[in-house]
């Protein structure tokens, strides 16, 4: 092969590891936004700028970033001679080939060739042989096309030819699926251990050598390949039936376990004893959960078999604790209903009215009711609780036994103060009265998607 002037745009860890090849049979000039003289004079390549690299380089080897894909071309098309070749070398092809075939015209004179290394610094360190470059004419000569790839198939290459759309549909469940797991795992920083088995430690050689790529590149890896949104959707769809295959029908044989998002005496409570009656669902038990994210997650754990929570009421609107509880967990909505919610006001035994100070509750509690809370106890604090203590039936149990202040009042269901102890001072204090309807979910693991 004759000796050419070769360029090479993009000095990152590719653009370093393909000088350092091409060096040992070409001219080599390679430019970049970053100040790489240093370093290209240790490969014995010439640092270069666009404007030079474009003047002298009959080959312009592309390595950039995908999405950096297009600002490289437009820097090289006022100094491109015609008769150049540009050759890229991204990880994915349709889209790079299209920013080639749009940016130059036949009358430009501007020869092109698509093609991929499907190997890099990590995985060519102990040579080239065998290993897989993809190649596809462009727009080239079969003369010229022919001969780059015999100077590949002399460095042992294994060229395969593929369009463009083919490589990326290909790559998307290959390559695209392997970078995907790899940082998957990574993020479980899994470490060595005296009893691994061959197949983890093929898996930590691919965390390895994906870690290593660049976050941009596994980033435009999936952004710019038209094909691997599908593919993550399949691989989440899958990981969700391996996972769905390890938790139990039931987790006691012949019960249904019910987590409710209340506490023992809660609305929740009332409201899944309800419908458990209406439907004839006799063998069960509860679990006191307290929030939505707390029964969506025991769900999803396995934990539990069905869900109760809240999500509307006619006067405080949508629950925001279920609404964005329904949007980081999946499940399947299997039934809604609704219930009558009577709202009391609850002291500890030895508390007097005018030592009260604070009403605490569930902000859908007060948001019920907000007008008689105002008529009627303007001056005193209203407060949601955080956590668990959201919940207005454990607020009543935390009140009774001494670890709430005498000085708060609960706004609660009327059976709390039967059962905790507590003395009921007001009731019916919704203001929507007996039309305070609350409409609650009825839910299952929802694992699978149809």
């Amino acid at each position: 092969n004759q000796r050419m002037n070769v360029g090479i745009v993009g000095f990152g860890r590719f653009g370093q590891f393909w000088a350092r090849i091409l060096s040992l049979d070409h001219e080599v000039l390679v430019a970049d936004r970053k100040e790489y003289s240093e370093t290209a004079g240790q490969l014995g390549v010439k640092f270069s700028n666009i404007e030079e690299l474009c003047a002298e380089a009959d080959t312009i080897f592309l390595c950039v970033p995908i999405s950096q894909m297009e600002p490289a071309v437009n820097s090289l098309k006022p100094y491109l001679r015609p008769g150049t070749l540009i050759i890229d070398t991204c990880s994915v092809k349709s889209y790079p080939a299209g920013i080639l075939e749009e940016s130059f015209n036949p009358h430009d004179q501007i020869d092109l060739i698509a093609s991929h290394p499907m190997f890099g610094p990590d995985s060519g360190v102990e040579g080239l042989k065998g290993l897989p470059l993809v190649l596809w004419p462009l727009r080239v000569s079969e003369e010229r096309y022919g001969r780059w790839r015999g100077y590949f198939e002399g460095l042992g290459l294994q060229i395969v030819e593929m369009s463009p759309d083919q490589h990326d549909l290909l790559a998307a469940n290959s390559q695209g699926v392997t970078h995907y797991i790899g940082r998957v795992i990574g993020e479980l920083n899994l470490q060595e251990t005296a009893i691994d088995t061959k197949g983890f430690k093929i898996l930590l050689s691919i965390v390895e050598q994906i870690c290593n790529d660049s976050l941009e590149l596994f980033q435009d890896l999936q952004n710019y390949n038209p094909y691997t949104k599908e593919m993550r959707l399949e691989l989440e769809k899958a990981l969700r039936q391996v996972y769905g295959q390890l938790l139990p029908s039931r987790v006691i044989p012949g019960t249904l376990v019910v987590g409710i998002q209340g506490g023992e005496g809660s609305f929740n409570e009332e409201a899944c004893r309800f419908y458990c009656r209406s439907q004839g669902i006799e063998d069960y038990t509860l679990e006191y959960l307290y929030t939505t994210p707390n029964v969506l997650d025991a769900l999803h754990r396995g934990v539990i078999d069905r869900g109760v929570f809240a999500v509307q009421s006619a006067k405080g609107g949508v629950v925001m604790e279920s609404l964005e509880g329904l949007g980081r967990y999946n499940c399947e909505i299997e039934d809604q209903f609704e219930i009558l919610v009577d709202h009391c006001l609850l002291l500890h035994l030895e508390a007097e009215f005018r030592e009260i100070e604070v009403i605490i509750s569930h902000p859908q509690a007060l948001a019920q009711c907000q007008g008689n809370l105002e008529e009627k106890y303007s001056k005193l604090q209203l407060l949601s609780g955080e956590g668990d203590l959201i919940d207005q039936a454990l607020c009543a149990r935390r009140l009774a036994a001494g670890k709430l202040p005498r000085n708060y009042a609960v706004l609660a269901p009327r059976v709390c103060a039967e059962l905790y102890g507590l003395k009921v001072v007001d009731s019916s204090l919704q203001d929507y009265g007996q039309k305070n309807m609350t409409t609650f979910l009825w839910v299952r693991r929802g694992l699978l998607y149809e």
